[in-house]
């Protein structure tokens, strides 16, 4: 884990692995650089792949202000130009793929490529189910050890969590640090309004779309809008819910590694 200063007010824990291509994964709203971790690893063979927390998660900064989806990707800019080793391939997971996405269109020539997982298509895709935002909106409100408890049943399509304990124990104590509450809300709010499919049409960067068969908070559908929207191809992982990447780590491993093998021929 290193400290890293990407911009005069700003400093990030990162996290680095490997040799090889540049490979940026970006977690989800509320998450931290362990929602990768077991995708990184067997990553980190053949590619330089960096995770981070963003501005308040973690022991990452913490400014009272900033959250939104275009200072997210700015902050992604400012991280790719410090680590001197562009252009990157990024894979978000959920509002990491808006992330990831808005990178892309502020800076296109520091990004080869795009893995969207489990990410929403914006104002164009069918809204979420009202029980599903209900339940996130509430749990948002929540001390973090209960929030996390509240928002299992509506990320997770199998007993994953229950079976590893430990990931969501570790989870909220890397949460609990105090972030302010513009840090949980500010991201989410920014992502509902941001739409990506006009400027995917023609932004010509190699795009792959993952998303979980049981996603209840960003349904399918909009893995298919954004696919159209980039020429690219959608990949649906079957017992998976919104934490896809968690859940079906493997699957994700083999999508993302097999996409990236493309990108080097």
């Amino acid at each position: 884990m290193t400290r890293l200063q990407i911009a005069p007010d700003l400093s990030l824990d990162v996290a680095e692995q490997g040799d090889g291509p540049l490979v940026i994964l970006i977690a989800g709203g509320m998450m931290d650089m362990d929602q990768w971790a077991l995708v990184a690893e067997p990553l980190s063979e053949t590619y330089r792949v960096v995770r981070y927390d963003q501005r308040g998660i973690g022991e990452s900064d913490q400014p009272t202000e900033g959250y939104t989806v275009d200072q997210f990707a700015e902050d992604a800019v400012n991280l790719i130009r410090t680590l001197d080793a562009g252009p990157a391939v990024l894979a978000g997971n959920s509002l990491g793929g808006t992330v990831a996405m808005a990178v892309a269109f502020a800076a296109p020539e520091l990004v080869r490529g795009i893995v969207t997982c489990a990410t929403s298509a914006g104002p164009s895709g069918p809204p979420t189910p009202p029980e599903s935002m209900q339940h996130m909106m509430r749990g948002a409100q929540l001390p973090v050890p209960q929030a996390a408890a509240a928002m299992m049943d509506i990320l997770f399509a199998t007993d994953f969590i229950d079976e590893h304990p430990d990931m969501l124990d570790e989870a909220v104590e890397k949460r609990s640090k105090g972030a302010p509450m513009i840090a949980t809300l500010g991201p989410l709010q920014s992502a509902l309004v941001f739409d990506p499919i006009e400027r995917l049409k023609t932004l010509g960067i190699p795009m792959l779309v993952l998303h979980g068969e049981e996603d209840l908070l960003v349904l399918p559908e909009h893995a298919q809008l954004l696919a159209d929207a980039a020429g690219a191809e959608v990949r649906l992982v079957a017992d998976a819910g919104h934490a896809l990447v968690v859940e079906q780590s493997q699957a994700v491993t083999e999508a993302l590694a097999a996409y990236l093998e493309t990108l080097q021929s």
